[in-house]
């Protein structure tokens, strides 16, 4: 497998960086999965999309993973950021995916993990296949929740995770998720939909996961718990590997 940096501009002209993976096996084009990073994090994943991109490049697929603006590598101040915000990137995202030679634009998937979920549901991309992990469906009150008493909707949130890294928001975060309706986006979506959830999960409840998979009108739906797992799904990552990839290879690779 080869890895390579990629850059394109969101609408603000903010320049997103990304990684790219393209497997050993040649071919013209090949079919694509988006990875779409969650709340206050990196394309990395804390290591999960590395390990992850590897395994959909080994399973013949190209694998793209970005920074949203203001995070990582890419140039904005995530402290202005917005659910608006991080879908009009994901859009970017994958206007530039598509436009890339060796894609195969007609076999796209997606997997969002955490607020990377809501931020692919609330955007309805023309997609073949998506998979949601540790999804947030009611993203304001999940996260008033993880900010606890560093939560200001008038001026700045304050948050400091696990690792000891902060997280500064405005009061725009807050507002603009009354712009949206992901139980009712996720009707939208008529490619098939695997949620996979930890049954630990101290982050973001089970119930976020079954709301959507009721409200989700696709054919094709599953989902699948790893009893055990935390929102980083540790410590059964392999099993998630394996349902993401046979997924995406079912649906992507299959069809």
């Amino acid at each position: 497998m080869t890895e390579n940096k990629v850059t394109t501009r969101n609408k603000e002209g903010e320049k997103l960086v990304g990684l790219e993976v393209l497997p050993d096996e040649k071919k013209e084009k090949y079919p694509v999965v988006i990875l779409v990073h969650g709340f206050g994090v990196t394309k990395e994943e804390g290591g999960m999309f590395d390990e992850l991109a590897r395994h959909l490049g080994k399973a013949g697929f190209l694998a793209y993973r970005f920074d949203f603006s203001g995070r990582g590598e890419s140039e904005g101040d995530y402290g202005k950021t917005s659910l608006s915000k991080l879908s009009s990137d994901l859009r970017s995202i994958v206007e530039f995916v598509k436009s890339q030679p060796r894609v195969d634009a007609s076999k796209i998937g997606i997997l969002g993990q955490s607020l990377g979920t809501i931020t692919t549901v609330v955007l309805e991309p023309d997609i073949q296949a998506l998979v949601l992990m540790g999804s947030v469906a009611h993203a304001k009150e999940i996260l008033i929740k993880l900010f606890g008493d560093g939560y200001n909707p008038e001026g700045v949130s304050v948050r400091i995770n696990s690792a000891g890294k902060k997280a500064e928001i405005g009061p725009q975060f807050w507002r603009d998720f009354d712009n949206h309706k992901p139980l009712e986006s996720i009707k939208s979506f008529k490619c098939p939909i695997l949620f996979i959830h930890g049954s630990e999960d101290d982050k973001v409840p089970l119930s976020e996961m079954e709301a959507y998979f009721e409200s989700a009108t696709t054919p094709v739906k599953e989902k699948l718990v790893l009893e055990g797992a935390d929102h980083g799904l540790r410590p059964h990552r392999d099993k998630m590997y394996k349902a993401a990839v046979e997924w995406f290879a079912r649906y992507l690779k299959n069809s």
